[in-house]
């Protein structure tokens, strides 16, 4: 059993309005645990994110395409139902899982600049038959590829991207190496951030790795 992670982006102008909209909001992690492609071409969706809560409760109500949506939390993490009326990339993705003999992995993950981070679960052959069968209008980018080992992957896909960057820059630069090869100060000059908000990432990072674990 195998997996494949590829972003999915619109080519052009092809985001949708609700899209960008949203994005514009700089939420910091957006994740979508259920979606699904109605009759009535309309997309049902389950997602989390933190951020801006009163923001995107004022995107969706002044938005046409949302049918209807309900949102609980608040900044620090919110979770959030949404119909809305389905856009191309989103209906791509959804009728591709219909046909396709791979598995969609969840969550899946909304991207910074406007795509769409996608994990299918099956065989090699029925990722090189769906990778190769790409409509008009969207292009993908493959990212990586290998064994399914679900442990690893889930805790991975719990980090922001840019948590995910100063994990791989700590680690390259032997941050959880014995004895330790770098510092704050490093991994902050190799990512352009402060030795502050690297401190303050390594430490969400570990909160998420070690909450993980089982320990008996």
């Amino acid at each position: 059993m195998r997996y494949v992670t590829f972003v999915a982006y619109p080519k052009g102008d092809g985001i949708n309005r609700l899209d960008r909209r949203v994005n514009e909001l700089g939420l910091e992690y957006r994740a979508t645990h259920r979606m699904e492609l109605l009759d009535d071409d309309t997309v049902a969706m389950f997602a989390e994110g933190r951020g801006d809560i009163a923001g995107l409760r004022e995107v969706l109500n002044e938005s046409p395409e949302v049918v209807e949506f309900s949102l609980s939390g608040d900044d620090a993490g919110f979770f959030s139902y949404t119909r809305y009326g389905a856009d191309e990339l989103t209906r791509m993705l959804l009728e591709e899982r219909r046909k396709s003999s791979s598995l969609m992995d969840m969550p899946v993950e909304h991207t910074d600049d406007g795509g769409l981070r996608v994990t299918y679960i099956g065989t090699e052959a029925a990722f090189t038959e769906a990778l190769s069968n790409q409509p008009d209008g969207v292009r993908i980018e493959v990212e990586r590829t290998g064994p399914y080992t679900p442990t690893t992957r889930h805790v991975v896909s719990q980090l922001t991207e840019r948590q995910r960057e100063v994990l791989r820059t700590a680690t390259d630069l032997g941050y959880y190496q014995e004895p330790r090869n770098t510092t704050y100060k490093d991994i902050a000059k190799a990512t352009g951030l402060s030795e502050t908000t690297v401190g303050e990432h390594l430490r969400k990072i570990e909160a998420v790795v070690f909450s993980s674990l089982q320990i008996g």
